[in-house]
Formats: structure tokens, sequence, C-alpha cells
């Protein structure tokens, strides 16, 4: 009997442990997840910002070749275009495993981009043709502020998405960790009552067969 005791105590501790070892488990994952997500927003910020550089910096260099005609503006341009699409593949492997909405809306921020480079290098290619008119008129009909505005809104809706997606750890952090506590503390409780309710039809039909032995 006693054996059978001793036995039934172990078998409910085993089950105790791996009920509160799963519940463990459960959530450190859920943490897991949210660094997770916070690194990917990071990241998706980062790639972004150097995004909306690049840009700026196809267009002022542009600016400053229609204006002076000097060819060294086309330097941080010419840059600029070498680096976007390695950005782009960057931010393609970031939203790889994300939400086909945010994938969409990346696809059109490549399809701005893309636009932007094509455009800026024709008009170069004009400027030095010698035929400075067209672009002059391109110019003077706001071409180029509609298509920055484009690219500015495509980069706004971009951003608003991965906002909406990934939450920040800092406005999650205060809930979360309230929400942690009281699982723990739920988790623990639980568990014990849950190891009472196993263990004490065990011990009472243990003690009834005591007592008809003595």
């Amino acid at each position: 009997m006693r054996q059978q005791t001793i036995l039934t105590y172990l078998s409910a501790g085993a089950v105790l442990l791996f009920l509160f070892a799963a519940a463990e488990v459960f959530i450190l994952t859920q943490w897991y997840r949210t660094l997770e997500n916070h690194h990917k927003r990071t990241a998706l910020k980062e790639e972004i910002l150097r995004l909306r550089r690049l840009a700026s910096d196809i267009d002022n260099g542009f600016r400053g070749y229609v204006l002076t005609h000097n060819a060294t503006f086309l330097a941080p341009m010419s840059a600029a275009e070498r680096d976007i699409p390695l950005a782009l593949a960057r931010l393609d492997d970031l939203v790889a495993d994300g939400p086909p909405s945010l994938q969409g809306r990346v696809e059109l921020l490549k399809g701005r981009f893309q636009e932007l480079v094509k455009t800026k290098r024709r008009l170069v290619g004009k400027i030095a043709r010698g035929e400075d008119q067209d672009v002059l008129v391109y110019v003077k009909l706001g071409d180029g502020v509609a298509l920055s505005k484009t690219l500015a809104a495509s980069f706004d809706d971009v951003e608003d998405k991965i906002k909406r997606q990934f939450p920040s750890v800092e406005s999650l952090e205060p809930a979360m960790q309230k929400r942690t506590l009281w699982q723990l503390v739920l988790v623990q409780v639980g568990t014990v009552l849950l190891g009472v309710a196993i263990v004490q039809p065990w011990l009472g039909g243990a003690l009834v067969s005591r007592r008809q032995e003595l």
C-alpha cells in the first residue's frame, strides 16, 4: 500500500511538472513572437528610411543637374540607382512571410521607384543631348512633383501597414507584462488545484484501504 501511495505522488508530480512546463513554453513562445515582430518592425522601418533617402538623393541630384548642367550632381543619383535594387531586395525578403496586403504595397512601392529612376534617367539623357526644352516642360507642368508625391504616398502606405501589422513593443510591454504575470499565477494555481483533484481520490482510496486493514 505504501508503494502505491508513493507511486501516486510521483505520478501526480510528473503530471504537474509536465503541465507547468507546457504552460511556461506557451508563455515564452508568446514573448518570442512579440520580440520577433519587434525586430521585424525595426528592420522594415530602417529599410523604408534608407529607401526614402535614396529617393531624395535621386530628386536632389536631378534637380541640381537641371539647374547647373554640372555632372557632379549626378554622382549621388548614380549611387542611389545602384543601391536601390539591393534595398528593395532586402525589403522583399523582410515581407516574404508577411500578409499579402503588405506584400502588395511593397510591390506598388517598387513600381513607383522604377518609374522614378526611369523618368529621371530619361530626362538626364535629354539634357545631355541638348533637349532642355522637353525637361523644362516636364518641370513647369509639375510632373516631377506629382511623381514625388505619389512615391511619398506609397511610402506612407507601406509604413502604415507595418505599424498595424507589427505593433511596437513599447506600446504592448505594460499590457503584456500584466497579462504574463496573471498567466503565471493562473497556471500555478490551476496546476495546484489539478494536482489536488488528481491526488485526492487516490489518497481517499488508500486511506479507506488502510482503515480496512486495521
